[in-house]
């Protein structure tokens, strides 16, 4: 048995999430699609990480086992002409028997972005949170300090989670301005939040982003963030941030 490891990217706008749900279109059922024409078969996929509807990924990193005789320099261009446009396989490689996707990562990044500005090229709009009044960025960075080290990050989790463990570590949380663009007449000037963790709950960072914002807008104290934590109460942060603002964008081995 050949242990295949994939690192995907995919546009998440129209799909339920990364996992299968009823009567939905989800990353995880068109991959299984593209895998049963190219291998005949229906091998077992393990994620590194249960993207929410709408959420996008330039790294997802996905593992199976099955026997097959395709070079693997062969197994992305196969399956990439097998899946829908929204989805893509970037590398594919082959793993020694003990890779588990889910379990094998170091740490994996997100980030967020934020559009803080009034008139928004459409072009983005599924990429970004558009908000409007001006944030405190130095506000926001002092609140995502506190955020940083090793927590129970229950006030942050949102609810339907099956995690019995709240208890995460953040290595790094970055909030910078950053530039992107299609054109070089459509630029944009956007508010970037990276997180860098051993491991998120559910929606844990479009919650942490939506109340760094709320700190950003002068709703709350940066200190407030620290009560938030203590609290292990969902109902005591801020709103959840929209969903297509959020990108995975590396899962570390």
């Amino acid at each position: 048995m050949r242990n295949i490891k994939l690192t995907l990217a995919y546009d998440g706008t129209n799909f339920c999430g990364f996992e299968l749900q009823p009567h939905k279109r989800s990353i995880r059922g068109e991959i299984e699609k593209a895998l049963f024409k190219v291998f005949r078969t229906h091998p077992k996929i393990i994620n590194a990480s249960r993207t929410d509807a709408g959420v996008h990924a330039l790294s997802q990193v996905i593992n199976f086992k099955l026997k097959s005789s395709i070079p693997t320099s062969k197994i992305a261009k196969a399956l990439n002409s097998c899946l829908p446009e929204e989805i893509r396989v970037i590398k594919a490689q082959e793993q020694a028997q003990g890779f588990h996707a889910r379990y094998s990562p170091k740490t994996k990044q997100y980030e967020y972005l934020i559009f803080n500005g009034q008139n928004l090229p459409p072009f983005y709009r599924k990429l970004v949170w558009q908000v409007k009044p001006k944030l405190d960025l130095a506000a926001m960075r002092k609140a995502a300090k506190i955020l940083q080290g090793k927590h129970d990050f229950s006030s942050f989790c949102a609810s339907g989670s099956d995690d019995k463990n709240f208890v995460r570590t953040m290595h790094k949380i970055s909030i910078r301005k950053r530039n992107i663009n299609i054109w070089d007449s459509c630029q944009l000037s956007t508010v970037g939040c990276k997180f860098e963790g051993n491991g998120f709950l559910y929606k844990m960072v479009r919650n942490m982003v939506g109340t760094l914002v709320e700190v950003g807008l002068g709703k709350r104290k940066p200190r407030d963030v620290k009560q938030i934590l203590y609290a292990k109460d969902r109902k005591k942060a801020g709103r959840t941030a929209p969903a297509q603002g959020l990108c995975l964008i590396n899962v570390n081995y």
